[in-house]
């Protein structure tokens, strides 16, 4: 049976991969949609080369962003589940397959894809924080999630109708696990890999955006989710 699941990609600048990525969810998923977050390359036209529905920020507007943007999309959609990964390479699109057997098992209404099983290919600048927000959002959350940060993800259709997002950049990510498992939705993780290729470069800025999960953390375990 052929599942109404489709796959959400935020992308910034990601003209180097998001051909390569868009080409290969789709030998897995049909339906992938790039949400481009005002970027100045090529990355919108390789995009929708490759296969992949575009929509467009007309300025840089946050990977938070992007993400409400295409789900709103998708829930304009019949889709029961999106997969979401990043533009830059750093997921394998062959592992979607993990994940959808996970979605059939009913294992979990966010199904997350764990890296840090693989400690010796993530960098230790990346490593420790993970392993610090790990303890601190699973706290928040009410359950244990193997990997918080972790842009590899399946979000069932109830999940993205039922909790409210408020925030645009990287932390929209650890909202959404709170603010789910505040809700009493499941959270269950799956093992994928850790890819970080030599020429890799990340949006993620440390000191800011480590800031900005920090404060979102605090918001929503201190003043309720009063953001």
């Amino acid at each position: 049976m052929k599942r109404p699941i489709c796959c959400l990609i935020p992308a910034f600048n990601e003209e180097k991969r998001i051909a390569e990525v868009v080409r290969g969810v789709r030998e897995h998923i049909a339906d992938v949609i790039v949400v481009d977050d005002g970027s100045n390359d090529a990355t919108v036209e390789r995009a929708e080369g490759s296969g992949a529905v575009v929509i467009r920020h007309g300025f840089n507007r946050g990977k938070g962003m992007a993400l409400r943007t295409g789900f709103n999309h998708v829930l304009g959609q019949s889709y029961s589940a999106v997969i979401t990964l990043d533009g830059d390479g750093q997921h394998a699109p062959e592992e979607i397959a993990t994940f959808l057997s996970a979605f059939d098992a009913d294992a979990g209404d966010i199904i997350i894809g764990s890296r840090l099983w693989d400690r010796a290919a993530i960098p230790r600048y990346r490593y420790i924080p993970n392993q610090i927000g790990i303890f601190c959002i699973s706290k928040a959350a009410g359950c244990r999630i193997a990997d918080t940060q972790s842009g590899f993800r399946l979000y069932r259709r109830e999940v993205l109708e039922r909790i409210v997002l408020g925030t645009t950049g990287f932390e929209t990510e650890t909202e959404a696990l709170i603010r789910a498992g505040k809700a009493g939705f499941r959270i269950h993780s799956v093992p994928v890999s850790a890819i970080y290729h030599r020429d890799y470069k990340t949006n993620f800025r440390p000191v800011r955006d480590f800031y900005r999960i920090s404060i979102l953390f605090l918001k929503l375990t201190i003043f309720g989710g009063k953001t």
